[in-house]
């Protein structure tokens, strides 16, 4: 049986992230179903006054199966930012100029998201006016992780082009 608590804003964080996690794999029902976790446990496991958590092979599961949902990797990245820093997934597949350029592209468009997200927040027609509410501010954070995401990539891709030379 679970036991009901008062967990920290940064433990309920977590539940929502999890939850998060859950609802993208498409419901409590579908991730029992494909798990063999009881729905009831895994209800549990977002519930931001329970104690029960999720272990790390159900999490590895479902974002296993969830790669390329908006918000992949849920927990991941929620435990990233906990430590200060954000998830950056290591290029896949060549590092050859195509790659570069589509990762260039890529750049281009998270910073565009930036951007808007920014303006919106300080717009005088955004939540609060001219002055940038909190629910602004995490939406531009969320955008900035993308950018820095993209922007770690295409800096390892560049920096696999300098092993060996001499800088």
């Amino acid at each position: 049986m679970s036991r009901s608590l008062a967990l920290t804003p940064e433990q309920q964080s977590g539940k929502a992230s999890f939850k998060a996690l859950v609802k993208s794999f498409g419901g409590q029902d579908a991730a029992a179903e494909e798990t063999g976790v009881r729905r009831q446990k895994i209800s549990d496991m977002g519930l931001a006054n329970v104690a029960d958590s999720p272990t790390l092979d159900l999490i590895d599961a479902l974002e296993d199966r969830t790669v390329g949902m908006p918000g992949w990797p849920h927990v991941t990245s929620w435990l990233c930012r906990r430590r200060g820093g954000v998830f950056v997934p290591l290029p896949q597949g060549d590092d050859d100029a195509d790659g570069m350029m589509l990762t260039v592209a890529e750049l281009a468009g998270e910073l565009g998201d930036v951007s808007r997200a920014v303006s919106e927040a300080v717009a005088s027609t955004g939540d609060g006016g001219r002055d940038v509410t909190e629910q602004e501010a995490l939406a531009a954070l969320r955008e900035l992780d993308g950018l820095d995401r993209t922007s770690a990539q295409l800096r390892l891709k560049l920096s696999a082009k300098l092993k060996g030379a001499k800088a």
